[in-house]
């Protein structure tokens, strides 16, 4: 079962992420790399605060389907590869470290305020 929801969360996350990107960038005609920033924050906060609901309720099947909803860390890893591709390793590393860090950041916050 929980293959099941892994994939399912997954394939419902692509494309959700999908959907709200492109919708975010069509109301900002101007290319933003802030908008898969912004995505990846909230989506590891409500991760972090799904994750700590589920420890006080003893419970971690959502947790699958909400990592696979919200975020990919996709920041990381298309706009680094992209960085990549056009030689700029500096950008690429620091698109990393920044992505991962305000990840984990956000959702310790979201576990710190679910576990209240």
């Amino acid at each position: 079962m929980s293959l099941l929801l892994t994939l399912l969360g997954g394939l419902s996350g692509g494309a959700l992420r999908y959907g709200t990107e492109r919708y975010l960038r069509s109301l900002f005609r101007s290319p933003t790399h802030w908008i898969p920033f912004v995505l990846n924050f909230v989506g590891c906060f409500l991760f972090g605060a799904l994750a700590g609901w589920a420890y006080l309720h003893r419970m971690s099947s959502g947790m699958m389907l909400l990592g696979g909803v919200v975020t990919a860390f996709s920041f990381c890893g298309y706009e680094a590869g992209r960085a990549l591709a056009h030689g700029r390793h500096g950008v690429a590393l620091l698109n990393s470290l920044t992505g991962w860090f305000i990840g984990l950041t956000a959702a310790g916050m979201g576990v710190f305020i679910s576990l209240g």
